[in-house]
């Protein structure tokens, strides 16, 4: 391991830290352990999407237990033969030198068993399975493996004995995102000065990764413009630019009315169900032609209530009410908007939420073959048709919003259409003139 990293190099995740500084205290006194009759666990999973430190927090409890790492380093030329004498002679190494940690990153590349039909990944599996039941408790050998598909791992691989321990690091909260940023600001003094609670309100959705390019990102664009002092403002102008992960394109001509329209019907939508206040902008970056922009913590599908779900649906569709009801039109963002509907729908279906697991199973979702016997037919009828009730009422109700609420929608039209970009303040501005009877249609 060449970049020795420490747990004091991760900021926030004040819960993994304490899970995984238990697995280095029974790494670095695994004969103290041993006599009171426990044991090294012989694998940990850490789980969760790309870019949030599995690897950071792997490397960390190697570098903080002092132990041996190897790392499997995958080769996409590499062929099955190799790749089953790779994986023997990173677990002969680990045996030659215990207690010792094997390091597999991405281990759902490895076995692959979304279909787990080819012969690649079950020989791979098989082969990573019979050295990991060929480890004793005794040996002090630790298995940590990252995958941002969990479900799709072979049950054989995950049971008691094999790996069995797992940590799941979700995407930043806002306290989680505040000590990011405050660890990367705190690395260059000309960004002493930046409220670091600030940009975390304004970066949901961001994961360490992210935090630290926007960091760069602005270092970046303020050193080629001559700016010597940094500020909030300077990062705001760039978190578009990781978020969509394109440049910024000129609107020659300004900004056109289905796209404000479009992200009006957003933010109003946003705004009548729930009350937070958006910026919203036309600009361009790539492909995207407008947004809102939330300051505060976004809600994850996982987690949310029936009512909360119909309330997001609402705003997800607001675009395509905007829209219609602004200029009986349609762009193809109002169609990604649909799909992105549908999607979310779809996954609380999956999981067995608010009920949905009521409906027939699908085994598909479980990792085999598709079904198509009639019990699955029928689960995908009435999938279906709760899926068109729950958007056909969503968009209902945000075009009721919209009708209901026409002057404001004109309103911030005329002052979008203008400006291209309202912030978070201008928009409150807008509404103070309406809550203060200024021809407020509520």
């Amino acid at each position: 391991m060449e970049d020795k990293i420490y747990l004091s190099d991760i900021a926030g995740y004040e819960e993994e830290k304490a899970e995984a500084k238990k697995i280095i205290e029974v790494l670095k006194n695994h004969e103290k352990y041993e006599k009171k009759g426990a044991y090294i666990p012989k694998g940990l999973i850490l789980s969760g999407n790309p870019g949030v430190g599995k690897t950071m927090l792997a490397k960390a409890i190697a570098s903080e237990s002092g132990v041996p790492f190897f790392e499997y380093e995958s080769n996409e030329s590499e062929t099955e033969a190799a790749t089953i004498k790779s994986i023997k002679e990173l677990f002969k190494k680990a045996r030659e030198n215990p207690p010792a940690i094997i390091f597999i990153d991405e281990l759902d590349e490895l076995v692959m068993t979304n279909d787990f039909t080819s012969d690649y990944s079950r020989k791979t599996t098989k082969i990573l399975l019979t050295e990991i039941d060929g480890i004793s408790s005794s040996d002090g050998i630790l298995v940590i493996a990252t995958t941002n598909h969990r479900p799709i791992l072979p049950p054989s691989l995950m049971r008691s004995g094999r790996m069995d321990k797992r940590i799941t690091i979700d995407m930043p909260d806002t306290i989680d995102r505040e000590e990011i940023f405050k660890l990367y600001l705190s690395k260059n003094e000309l960004l002493n000065d930046i409220d670091a609670h600030q940009l975390a309100l304004k970066t949901p959705n961001f994961c360490g990764a992210d935090i630290k390019t926007l960091v760069n990102e602005t270092i970046i664009d303020c050193t080629s413009q001559g700016i010597n002092k940094i500020t909030l403002i300077d990062f705001e102008r760039n978190i578009p630019v990781v978020r969509f992960q394109d440049i910024r394109k000129r609107n020659k001509y300004g900004p056109d009315d289905l796209t404000c329209y479009h992200e009006i019907g957003h933010f109003i939508a946003e705004y009548k169900t729930s009350g937070i206040v958006t910026s919203i902008s036309t600009e361009k970056f790539g492909r995207i032609t407008g947004h809102i922009l939330f300051e505060e913590e976004t809600i994850e599908f996982e987690r949310v209530s029936k009512n909360t779900l119909k309330k997001k649906l609402i705003t997800m569709l607001g675009g395509l009410a905007g829209e219609e009801v602004m200029c009986s039109d349609m762009t193809t963002g109002a169609v990604d908007d649909v799909n992105k509907a549908r999607t979310a729908i779809s996954h609380l279906m999956n999981v067995g939420a608010f009920g949905f697991d009521k409906l027939p199973p699908n085994r598909a979702s479980g990792g085999f073959a598709a079904d198509t016997t009639p019990t699955s037919e029928k689960r995908l009828e009435v999938t279906e048709r709760l899926e068109t009730e729950l958007l056909n009422e969503a968009f209902e109700n945000a075009k009721a919003l919209i009708q209901s609420n026409m002057n404001l929608a004109k309103t911030l039209y005329n002052e979008l259409k203008e400006k291209e970009k309202l912030s978070k303040r201008e928009v409150e501005e807008i509404l103070n003139r309406f809550n203060n009877n200024e021809h407020v249609s509520a």
